[in-house]
């Protein structure tokens, strides 16, 4: 459907371009009519032959018979580009082609004759409509088939208004609007409606024929619109975000508007009472495509503006940084309840439901943006931990704020009108999200692991035994690095919930883990055992920290605890017996005893002190330890 100009014009043109000996003469050809058709310089054909795909596209098209079509565009970047199909440059730029008129190699002396060559349209649907118009035109002049036999005069006729309408219909689903195409000779149409307001009448059998077949060409139309709902995406699998539903509703308003004007305008009308006075059994679908066409309109009308609010809530949410999200939840929710509770048509689980949906992916893509999933896991561990705990928090933020709506949904009620629960599950809602969530949890408790695991780099242990359990840890160490190491490094997406091997990598993490919690867990109660006097022990405890607050690591410590009070006692009584034996002193020597140079009272109370802060230091410690 393009102008097709004969290969003899770039045929002349060619011969005037000068060529190396060795340069491919066929490629001269095809230059010069390109540069010539597009208006470009030279160096820009040499660009684009210097691209090894645009070349072998050119050199299949000269040697290979089946090779018969070939397109060179201009991009919107300035520079050409060869295709074999139309389908691989971008709508509306400039391009022509070149078709060979039979399967065949081509050659300098045969490129004139097989080839045919010119200018590709940038809208083809215009130039279908051009066409259109002509053959309408060729058609619609008696002088042109008055030879034809009256029923091939008749099918052409047919044929003909039916490509019209069918380039009319689809020029509109391309600006996204429903076209009613009106029905062929509708002049007579509008000649048979004034007459019959005149004198009344019989309308003729063919008349009512095209209007009945109009009318159920525009119910299948229109039945096709009112059936498109805004969950088409989500029940295909994808994700889509708010702006999915809104811009939804917003070109169903438009399209049914432009439908109900199609449907309400005069020639409409006069068809209704045309085919109302013929009593068709059509009359009432086409009384019924009207009140729902209407009912639909009135629905989107309302949701379009209840909707608008949003619009904005949801621009500021894209367009701030995920950490600035958590304030926008709450008004997002308060004018969701709003919406629920004002509108007469989005207030329905269904509705909800599928913008609560929309909006969990916005945040999940959000989310995943802010994390990062190709760093959160090989960038420094504390830096990511602390951006997982943000996230996390934002997500369980916009949960928790659900529930809370949901509890509070009465404080919507006015002037007595009942708002309606939202006794829908919860699951129906945040399915997806509640998987998200469980994977940032796993990432953070992998992270809280390491953070703590590392540690065992330093972890240095004393007495008797001190080398031997140091250098096991450190074997620990290595292990756990290994590990590590070993999922950190996957090429994957570990946020893509469509993943499934991290939750299996995952799993292999934690029972390597697990293993090295144990051993931990072991030599931890050897240090424990070879350490002499309370101090030292704690000082085991202390060396341990953190680690001894993993699950099974604590399994094994925890037996250890209660010989910790064992030695505490023995240093209580240790205590009680230098006080006893300092009180007897100082009651036999009739004063107290104290440090060299000492006032008594003065000397008195700093040897109290000292006895009392070697009481607290080791009790003190107590209280970090994690024991049921």
């Amino acid at each position: 459907m393009a102008t097709e100009t004969q290969s003899d014009q770039a045929g002349e043109k060619g011969a005037n371009t000068e060529a190396s000996p060795v340069e491919d003469r066929r490629l001269v050809f095809i230059a010069d009519f390109v540069l010539k058709s597009l208006k470009v310089k030279q160096d820009k054909w040499q660009k684009c032959v210097s691209i090894e795909e645009n070349h072998q596209v050119l050199q299949d098209f000269l040697d290979r018979a089946e090779r018969r079509s070939l397109f060179v565009c201009l991009t919107a970047g300035g520079t050409l580009q060869s295709a074999t199909c139309l389908s691989s440059s971008s709508p509306g730029t400039k391009a022509v082609y070149f078709m060979k008129r039979e399967n065949t190699a081509l050659t300098v002396e045969t490129m004139r004759e097989k080839l045919n060559c010119g200018h590709m349209p940038s809208n083809p649907l215009d130039l279908l409509s051009a066409i259109d118009k002509l053959l309408d035109m060729l058609v619609s002049n008696s002088s042109n088939h008055t030879e034809w036999p009256p029923g091939v005069c008749d099918d052409v006729v047919q044929n003909v208004h039916s490509l019209k309408n069918d380039v009319f219909v689809v020029s509109g689903q391309v600006q996204g609007k429903t076209l009613l195409p009106l029905p062929m000779d509708f002049e007579r149409v509008e000649q048979a409606a004034l007459e019959m307001g005149k004198r009344g009448g019989m309308v003729e059998r063919c008349i009512i024929h095209s209007l009945e077949s109009a009318v159920i060409e525009w119910s299948r139309q229109i039945s096709a619109v009112l059936k498109i709902d805004s969950s088409g995406d989500l029940l295909e699998g994808k994700n889509p975000t708010p702006d999915t539903e809104l811009l939804f509703w917003k070109n169903r308003y438009a399209d049914l508007d432009g439908i109900h004007s199609q449907l309400t305008s005069s020639k409409v009308n006069k068809m209704g009472k045309l085919l109302e006075a013929a009593e068709s059994s059509y009359f009432p679908a086409f009384t019924n495509m009207q009140q729902n066409v209407s009912a639909a309109l009135e629905e989107a009308k309302d949701i379009s503006i209840y909707l608008m609010p949003l619009k904005g809530l949801f621009e500021d949410m894209e367009s701030m940084e995920f950490p600035e999200v958590r304030r926008q939840i709450g008004p997002l929710m308060h004018t969701v309840c709003l919406v629920w509770a004002n509108s007469r048509h989005y207030n329905t689980p269904q509705r909800l439901i599928l913008l609560l949906q929309e909006t969990c992916n916005l945040l999940i893509q959000q989310a995943q943006a802010f994390l990062v999933p190709d760093e959160i896991l090989k960038g420094e561990v504390s830096e990511s931990l602390l951006t997982v705990e943000t996230c996390l928090e934002i997500l369980q933020l916009f949960r928790t704020t659900y529930e809370d709506r949901r509890v509070n949904l009465t404080e919507y009620q006015r002037a007595r009108k009942l708002v309606k629960p939202w006794d829908f599950s919860p699951l129906l809602v945040f399915s997806r999200f509640d998987c998200f969530i469980d994977r940032i949890q796993a990432i953070k408790d992998i992270l809280l692991t390491a953070l703590d695991m590392l540690k065992l780099e330093k972890l240095v242990i004393g007495a008797v035994r001190g080398s031997a359990l140091s250098e096991q840890v450190q074997l620990l160490h290595q292990d756990f690095a290994d590990t590590f190491k070993f999922i950190t490094e996957k090429p994957y997406d570990c946020l893509d919930l469509n993943n499934t091997e991290f939750e299996g990598d995952v799993r292999k993490f934690n029972l390597r883990v697990d293993d090295i919690e144990r051993r931990l867990g072991t030599i931890f109660c050897l240090a424990f055992d070879d350490a002499c006097g309370l101090q030292p022990t704690f000082k085991v405890v202390d060396m341990f920290g953190s680690l001894l607050e993993r699950p099974l690591v604590a399994a094994d410590a925890v037996s250890r605890y209660p010989l910790l009070v064992t030695v505490f006692e023995k240093e209580l009584n240790s205590c009680k017996l230098i006080y006893d034996k300092h009180i007897q002193l100082t009651e036999e020597l009739g004063s107290p005893v104290v440090s060299k140079n000492m006032p008594p009272v003065a000397g008195g109370l700093r040897w109290a002190q000292s006895l009392q802060n070697r009481i607290q230091t080791q009790f003190s410690k107590f209280r970090h330890l994690s024991c049921p």
